[in-house]
Parts: C-alpha cells; structure tokens; sequence
C-alpha cells in the first residue's frame, strides 16, 4: 500500500516559472477549446487544459506537474493517415541522481521513451504513424520516486502534432468515436469471459458410488456441495476490531485476509512488538477457515521505518524482523510480502530479505508486490522481477495493486495485455489491492465520462473482476478496506462507514457465491456415476445420508463413496 501524503512532495512545483515563447504568437485560438490550429496546421494543445489528466495538478505559472506516474492526453481527430511530428514541451526534476521517463502514447500504446533530462523547457520530438480516426495522444510519466527529500517529477506544458505536407491537420476530438469502439470492445470482453472461466476455473469430477462389496449402486441420491473456492477472493482486515458486524461481513465474503505488519506503527518501541494485536485476528481466521497473507515486512517508505531507527534499520536488524514474525506465524499466515513496493524504493533490495523467508520457512509463499502497474505496465518492475528470476531470488507470486493512478478505470483489455504480459514470468499473478471508491471523483483513464459513485464503483468491479478470473496465471484478487470506516481512499470500501453493504458489496457476494460456486444434485446411472462439472475448490458429497469431502482441482477427478 501507498501512503500518498508523504511519499509525495509538490515543493517543486513552485520552483519553476514558465516564460511563454514568442515563437507560437502566429497560432490562432479556437474559442475555449483546448488547443490551437497555425497556418501550418499543427494543433497545440496544453497539457494544463487537456481533456485526460489521470494525476497530478497544475503547476504554478502554467503547465501540469506529474508528481506521480500517470498520463496527460488528448483526443484528436486524425484526417488522414501519415507520419506526424509530436513535439512534447517539458522539463524534469531529478531524484537519486535519475531524470523522469517519458514515454509517448498512441492510444494507450506507447510509441518511444525518453528521459527528460533538465530543469529547463525542451521541446522532445517524436514520429508517429497514424492512421486516420479519433486517436488519443498522450504522454505518460513512468518512473516516479521520492528518495530522500529529492521528488521526481515531469512537467508538461503542451503538445504539438504536426502533419505531414499537403495534409490536413488535425483537430479536437471530444472523443465519442472511440468511446463507442471502447464500449463494444469492453462489451466483447466481457462476453469473452464467461468461456475462459469455464475452461480455466473449473473441472471435470466423476463420483462413483459403491456398497460395502465394492459393487455399483445405481439411482442413488447424490448431492455435491461446494464448500470453499481454490481462488483466493480477499481483502484487507484492518478494522478488525470494529466488532461482529464488521467480522461478519468479511466471513460472508472472503476467504482470504491481508494482515498488517507495517514496521512504523508495529513497533514503536524496540524489541516490543505489537502481537497483541495480531494474535486475536489470526486466530479469527484460522476458525472462520480464512488463509491469510502478512504485508509487509520491509518497506523503503517512511510507514517501514520503525520511530526507533534513524533511517532503514541494518540489515541485521531487519533479518532478525523476518524471522521473528515468520517463525511467530509459521503454519499460519501462508503467504508473505517480504518487501513492498521494491521498483519505486531503491531500499531494501528484495534479493537477500526473500532468500532469508525462504531460509526461514522453506514452504511458505513468497510475493513480491508493486503499483502503477496496470497504468503503465511499470516497466521497471517488470525488469526487476526478470532480474531477480534470473538471479535466483525465491519469489513465488507477483503482486499487482491495482489503485494507481488512483481515479482511473483501467481499460479492460490494457488490463488483460499487462496480466499476459506479466504471466510470461512464469509466476502466480495476484490484485494485491484493488480499490475503485466511490468517492464522487471523476473517472479518468476511461472513454466513457461520469463520477466514481456506488454504482460506477460496482459496475467496475463486476467487469474488473470477471477479467481477472478468466485469467489462467491469476490465484487471488484482494480488495483494499473493506469498510469506508479507516478506509485509506475516501470511499473506497465495500461496506459504509455504518457497515451497510453498498451495491458493490452485494454484486461481488452474488458474483462469487452464486454464479462462481457449484452445487449439483441428482442419480447415479446404471453403473453407479454422477458426473458433474464444477468451480475448484473443495467439495461435500452427501450420498444416502452418507458424506464424504473431496478436493476438486486441475484436471478430471474421480470419487468413490460406499454407501451401506
């Protein structure tokens, strides 16, 4: 998890001024609109006023500051297709001795990356190909970081797209072309779903029922009764100690608890801590049948710094913090985030805390968790992971948040490219913290317009999660607050502050309890069988009164029950 208040300064949005240059005084202003048309035809378009702005927020003197990774952008009308000239004004500022990344987009495709190297205005030039039609273009900020009291930032003060000769240039577009496509194509997505969990949620199960001399019995009553999903739907227990309400809400839901172990406010004091705290909550879960996750042992942010320590704690000190709460919990919590969010922390570094977990407990699971990364892709986490497999560091799971930029719905086939993209690490894919609020903001990063409220909030997460659980690399999807009590985004819970189920609480009840889980009853044939097709997980068959668990998982699976 991020804590946006501290890991992110906007002192240096005031550091720099724009002076305006004389140069574009012959460009002819379009009403209010966003951008200008010259003789030449190039349309200029500034990134304070642009249509798409995911985060961020306008810099003193003009322009967009980019304090955090997401994208400035524009739907422009494209009459005829050509090669382009995109000419991105901007400047950056630099963090432990790195410049921002800037990569060029064409409808959400990036086209070239750059690093804007100086504290100064400069133009970046880029050539495109673009067929004609409604495109957006946009450039996107990909490598945010704070080290130190250094913020990385990208300013934006404006685009030009140049057209080729004799061709005419381009133009606003307020994008209602590519909203339909987007529309249809979402449509289809989803469509698509329903066959890609039926091939890879669920199996094949043959019960056979015999007596006491092994022979068959036909037209026996079977019923099978699924009792618990092998997919992992999960979230947060941070409130737990709200009460029952709270508690039996989560029960009714999940089956999987994310634990707090943030070093900060865990140990306040050194050598003291907080198990007290976390004993009650593990123990609660182990009754209700609930697997659970701690995050996160180590963390380069202010919330992994324990107040004792000047700075990140020596290595000894934190090798010493894995083993004592792994071995605490051994046989307990199953997985593990040994560090968090190591791409956007240059410390610590995941190689030696993931080899120490796996020394320490040789069967637990070992995630390794980041942001951004269905905004972008996060190229840099995806180099570290690729790094790190190379290298032999025991990690088990990629955990992908899914909250950043923090108002934007992410287009649902991006989100399938990234999971594709990310599944060709060889890995467990995990949403490690999903968290569309319905907060009142308006939704960015979509095609479509409106506000982030109860019902966009569920609408979104239905789709949201209908795509990742079609998908075959994904184990586990982990919602982020249950409750908009101590939620960490305005709105962001499944429940009211009051623990009333919003819309979205009860869609995804439905979603995973009705539609996702399989009871069958019936006869066995002539030779004693019951087949059935169902979700995985775990399973009670109930035949003449007799009953008998059984695990249905990849793969056909037989069952043979004797019945008296």
């Amino acid at each position: 998890m991020r804590q946006d208040a501290t890991l992110h300064s906007v002192g240096l949005m005031t550091r720099l001024h724009i002076s305006r240059p004389a140069g574009l005084a012959r460009l002819v202003t379009v009403g209010a609109l966003l951008g200008a048309l010259s003789a030449a035809g190039a349309l200029v378009i500034e990134a304070e006023k642009a249509a798409t702005k995911t985060t961020g927020a306008a810099n003193h003197g003009g322009g967009w500051n980019l304090y955090s990774n997401g994208e400035v952008g524009q739907m422009v009308r494209i009459a005829a297709a050509g090669n382009y000239q995109v000419v991105v004004r901007a400047w950056g500022s630099v963090a432990g001795g790195v410049w921002p990344e800037m990569a060029l987009r064409v409808d959400g495709h990036p086209v070239k990356t750059v690093a804007v190297n100086s504290t100064n205005q400069a133009d970046y030039h880029f050539t495109v190909d673009l067929p004609a039609g409604t495109r957006e273009i946009a450039a996107a900020f990909l490598n945010d970081a704070m080290i130190g009291k250094e913020d990385r930032n990208l300013y934006l003060e404006r685009f030009t797209i140049i057209p080729p000769a004799d061709i005419p240039g381009p133009a606003l577009s307020d994008g209602r072309e590519l909203a339909e496509q987007a529309e249809r194509r979402e449509g289809e997505i989803i469509v698509a779903t329903a066959a890609a969990i039926e091939k890879n949620r669920k199996s094949d199960a043959v019960v056979r029922v015999v007596d006491a001399a092994g022979k068959p019995v036909a037209g026996a009553q079977i019923a099978v009764i699924q009792t618990a999903h092998e997919f992992l739907f999960g979230c947060n227990i941070y409130e737990f100690k709200s009460g029952d309400p709270y508690r039996q809400r989560f029960a009714e839901l999940f089956n999987y608890a994310t634990v707090g172990f943030y070093w900060r406010w865990y140990e306040r004091e050194h050598g003291q801590p907080k198990y007290a705290d976390t004993d009650p909550v593990v123990a609660w879960c182990l009754a209700h049948d609930i697997r659970m996750k701690g995050h996160p042992l180590l963390w380069g942010h202010e919330a992994g710094i324990p107040p004792w320590s000047k700075g990140q704690p020596t290595p000894e000190i934190q090798r010493q913090r894995v083993a004592d709460i792994m071995t605490r919990y051994r046989d307990k919590i199953f997985a593990w985030e040994v560090v968090n969010e190591p791409a956007h922390q240059p410390i610590p570094k995941i190689d030696a805390p993931y080899r120490w977990a796996r020394a320490i407990h040789s069967n637990a699971y070992l995630i390794v968790n980041d942001y951004n990364i269905l905004a972008d892709g996060c190229p840099p986490f995806f180099q570290l992971l690729t790094t790190a497999k190379q290298s032999g560091v025991p990690f088990d799971g990629i955990g992908i948040q899914a909250h950043e930029p923090r108002a934007q719905r992410f287009p649902l086939d991006r989100v399938q490219r990234i999971l594709d993209r990310y599944a060709t690490l060889g890995k467990e894919l995990h949403i490690t913290e999903f968290t569309p609020a319905s907060s009142g903001e308006k939704i960015t990063g979509a095609h479509g317009c409106g506000v982030w409220n109860e019902a966009a909030q569920a609408d979104y997460a239905v789709k949201f999660y209908r795509v990742c659980f079609a998908h075959p690399a994904v184990r586990a999807i982990t919602w982020w607050d249950l409750s908009d009590k101590g939620a960490w985004r305005k709105g962001g819970g499944l429940l009211r502050a009051d623990m009333s189920p919003k819309p979205v609480y009860d869609a995804l009840k439905r979603l995973i309890h009705t539609e996702w889980k399989t009871n069958s009853a019936g006869r066995t044939d002539a030779e004693g069988r019951f087949t059935f097709r169902g979700f995985r997980g775990r399973y009670r068959l109930v035949v003449n009164g007799v009953e008998q668990p059984f695990q249905l998982g990849p793969g056909a699976t037989d069952v043979t029950i004797t019945v008296p």
